[in-house]
């Protein structure tokens, strides 16, 4: 950059001016070399100029244009970065019944499958170091003789691809030795009986998992321990990649011991259950080398009650203090020797998930819930970095949802412009601000749509900002079915600039029961200085020239009154007379809309 500008006459920082950098900007852009270099080495300009801003003897370098415009405006659109913000989110069809097996397993089936398989080891083991006696050669006899007598079904299991006679299980239920069991294997020709009867291989376990109010299962069978204790794993990572949103590495990095139970307070009140762990991006240490082991995480994942028995549960899985999805733990079958130290691998974890969505599929055909049935995501395949992508879907389209996904994600918004946040701090790809933008771009899209087809089919409107809002809603992106425009989907910077435009995006508050076209200048929940680009959903002002009512919020309204009511019937008089005058004051807003709506018929086509 120095000889760049030396080239061109200028001497100093000081008369490096917005235009001259703009050149500059330029010039790297077209010089040939990849994207991310190119924002590489611009970043390293805007960090100069940061500093400078700081120095005691600032040298005077002009802000960067591509600082003030956004890197992604100034630069052409970055062409399929594979990021994790770059992934669609799972559709609501696949990640709904997805969810519901997978927590069907934790609550429910995880008791049964994980004493099956201490009782399937258990038999293997018998059956492998029993001496030969007297006793078990009785026993045998006496388990056979009427199974080859009366030509019934014989216990089988799938070896090699063929299936043969149950040598393990049923050496390990009669106390037989392995050469006894393989003596009346060759004496009754089992072998070739298995293949023409085979029968189950039922585990002396009891079935308490319990499925639409029945049995899950009459029995487990020995076959299917290894399997189950495999999909159980899955169902483990599912619940708690998608119920956090950590990262693939940082749930498969969890140990034994991370989610404590919380103390009670000096009020004798308990906290939320935190999950404190590792996370890898961004982990330096001191001197800004990469911590490829990673480090523990500075503000801890809030875990709500099914990743804390997910967590509980796998806990009983692994030694105290070692790794929740270790990888002897989770791929140890029939007691082999540990070969691969350390955690699952996350390609591995990929595999297990769509085998696990096939069993469930199996499993809900076998059990009549069609309606559970997990349909294939129109996308491509569920992998494992999906369900944060998700999760932030869902996070973001709720009041105060904003900021309950930075806080989880540790993606606090900021005005900072150091090496760090300036990622996070800005809505550039670089950080979670890109779903962030991404996602509210698409809600309030989607909330304008909402009304403009309510508006047309004879819905009446009311409020400060109706009539605006609903040119707004015509004029504004339309959903064809549920999806708008691939581009605006996908450009980020066409997000940002939808969001952008004070006084034209439609915000819906389910909660105060009204809709807000944001104009900043107007809007009562800012303080005074203060103006944001958004509303803040959660301090909604009665009154305020912002707010859209429709007949639908009259009645939730109304609605709402008649059930504050009733809690005020149950409650001492002091209380009891604010909720009553609370809920008369939620009929006063109703019957206002009453009095002030109007129609599509009411007004000029």
């Amino acid at each position: 950059m120095a000889h760049w500008l030396d080239n061109r006459g200028i001497h100093s920082l000081a008369q490096a001016d917005g235009a001259a950098l703009h050149e500059y900007g330029e010039h790297v852009r077209d010089s040939g070399v990849g994207r991310g270099r190119v924002v590489k080495r611009l970043g390293f300009v805007t960090r100069m100029w940061a500093f400078d801003q700081l120095s005691a003897r600032p040298a005077g370098i002009a802000r960067p244009p591509w600082d003030e415009r956004g890197i992604d405006d100034y630069l052409p659109s970055e062409k399929g970065g594979g990021g994790e913000n770059s992934r669609e989110p799972l559709a609501t069809e696949t990640m709904g019944p997805l969810l519901i097996w997978a927590m069907r397993m934790v609550d429910d089936f995880a008791d049964d499958i994980l004493a099956a398989w201490d009782e399937t080891r258990r038999l293997i083991e018998a059956a492998r170091t029993t001496a030969a006696s007297p006793a078990g050669k009785a026993a045998l006899a006496a388990y056979l003789t009427p199974v080859i007598e009366a030509g019934a079904p014989v216990p089988a299991v799938w070896n090699g691809g063929e299936l043969r006679f149950a040598r393990s299980y049923v050496g390990g239920l009669t106390g037989a030795s392995a050469r006894q069991v393989d003596t009346a294997i060759w004496r009754y020709g089992l072998t070739a009986a298995a293949g023409l009867r085979p029968g189950p291989c039922p585990l002396d376990v009891p079935v308490t998992g319990r499925v639409a109010g029945a049995p899950w299962r009459t029995a487990v069978d020995f076959t299917e321990a290894a399997a189950l204790m495999r999909h159980l794993g899955t169902a483990y990572f599912i619940v708690c990649a998608y119920l956090t949103g950590m990262r693939p590495e940082e749930v498969l990095g969890m140990r034994s011991g991370c989610c404590p139970d919380p103390l009670p307070d000096e009020n004798g009140e308990t906290g939320r259950h935190l999950i404190r762990s590792v996370h890898y991006k961004t982990a330096t240490d001191d001197e800004g080398n990469y911590l490829a082991g990673g480090t523990e995480r500075d503000v801890p994942w809030v875990a709500i009650t099914p990743v804390v028995n997910a967590i509980r549960v796998l806990e009983r899985m692994v030694p105290a203090g070692r790794l929740l999805f270790d990888h002897d733990a989770h791929d140890a079958l029939y007691g082999a020797r540990p070969s691969t130290r350390g955690a699952l691998r996350a390609q591995s974890m990929r595999q297990r998930i769509e085998d696990f969505a096939a069993w469930a599929n199996t499993e809900a055909e076998a059990q009549g819930l069609r309606g559970e049935v997990i349909p294939p995501d129109p996308l491509g395949n569920i992998g494992t970095a999906r369900f944060r992508r998700t999760l932030a879907w869902h996070i973001a389209r709720r009041p105060g949802g904003l900021v309950a996904l930075a806080i989880q994600y540790s993606h606090i918004r900021t005005t900072l412009n150091t090496e760090v946040s300036g990622g996070y701090g800005t809505r550039s790809r670089g950080g979670i601000h890109d779903v962030l933008a991404l996602e509210t771009a698409l809600a309030t899209a989607e909330t304008a749509a909402d009304l403009h087809e309510q508006f047309e089919t004879g819905s009446g409107v009311s409020g400060p900002s109706a009539r605006r809002a609903l040119v707004e809603a015509a004029t504004g992106r339309r959903f064809e079915g549920r999806e708008i425009k691939t581009d605006f989907a996908r450009k980020y910077a066409a997000a940002r600039r939808y969001l952008a435009r004070d006084g034209a995006v439609l915000y819906d508050n389910p909660h105060a029961l009204l809709l807000c076209l944001y104009k900043a200048d107007r809007a009562l929940c800012q303080r005074e200085g203060i103006g944001l680009d958004a509303p803040t959903l959660d301090r909604c002002v009665p009154g305020c020239g912002n707010t859209v009512h429709t007949d639908g919020h009259a009645a939730a309204l109304r609605e709402r009154a008649d059930l504050i009511d009733k809690r005020a019937a149950h409650t001492p008089q002091p209380i009891g007379d604010r909720l009553r005058a609370n809920a008369d004051k939620l009929r006063a807003y109703a019957d206002e809309h009453d009095r002030t709506r109007f129609t599509r018929q009411e007004i000029p086509a």
